[in-house]
């Protein structure tokens, strides 16, 4: 059986649909008057549909050859984004291989738009909340919302953000061919690291699916600290041999509070 028919099978998957030349899902519902209703996310008048144009990137890299990955990165992104859910997207997928190529959607295709349909699922559902449920950092908006409050009061006591306030962010640097679900567990290793050096009231926030950073006090032994998180990181996995390698800096904050958010979405931004 081969991979994607197996996920099918786990996720109980009943494909039903019918892809019409335009790239769009049509699921048959037998109490409808029309054999093709579209189904997926809710249209502004009332008419439930996936996208028209949610799968053309990955139907016109299939009808040119050209390489399907980026293609559906780009579709999982754009379906996170409009709420189809995954196995909606897994199942369009399949549908669309079969009208095209004849067969079940490429390994490479299904991992790609999984892939970036969770980190785009992950990032909203991160910023509904104040804590990240899995690492238990703080969500971009916490974190942005805290920034904006240290702004509020150096504005009060005339005292300048930047001289006293920065930010350690920490990047995990990943192997080729990581899964989603193990960045997922690197994260929560430097969330414990962050933890450990600073154990104040510094904030500590998730920037995005990749990157954590610290909201600290730029004191004098400020660089110490980023040193003992770096070697904190390397060495923390005790299971295996090979170093967790991890960009570790300071981020210096601008002098305004506006300019501070557009750092923020600039760190949090995807690859």
């Amino acid at each position: 059986m081969s991979l994607f028919a197996d996920i099918r099978r786990r996720l109980d998957l009943r494909p039903s649909r019918s892809l019409n030349l335009a790239g769009s899902l049509a699921r048959d519902r037998p109490e409808a008057s029309s054999p093709e209703q579209p189904c997926g996310r809710r249209e502004p008048h009332g008419t439930a549909g996936i996208d028209r144009s949610a799968y053309l990137a990955i139907a016109e890299a299939l009808q040119d050859g050209a390489d399907v990955v980026p293609a559906s990165d780009e579709v999982g992104r754009r379906l996170a984004a409009d709420g189809v859910s995954l196995l909606e997207a897994l199942d369009g997928l399949s549908a669309l291989y079969r009208s095209i190529a004849g067969g079940e959607p490429a390994f490479a295709a299904v991992r790609a738009l999984s892939s970036s349909w969770a980190e785009a699922s992950l990032i909203y559902l991160h910023s509904l909340s104040c804590e990240d449920p899995l690492t238990g950092l703080s969500s971009l908006a916490h974190l942005r919302s805290r920034l904006g409050e240290i702004y509020r009061e150096a504005e009060l006591r005339g005292t300048s953000v930047p001289a006293t306030h920065a930010l350690v962010v920490v990047e995990p640097l990943h192997p080729p061919g990581i899964t989603p679900f193990e960045r997922e567990l690197r994260l929560i290793d430097v969330a414990e690291c962050l933890r450990i050096v600073f154990a104040g009231g510094d904030v500590l926030g998730r920037l995005g699916a990749r990157r954590a950073a610290a909201l600290v006090d730029r004191e004098p032994n400020l660089p110490d600290q980023v040193e003992t998180v770096r070697a904190l990181i390397t060495q923390w996995r005790l299971d295996t041999d090979e170093p967790q390698l991890a960009r570790v800096w300071i981020e210096g904050l601008p002098a305004s509070d506006q300019w501070a958010g557009r750092v923020l979405d600039e760190l949090a931004r995807p690859a």
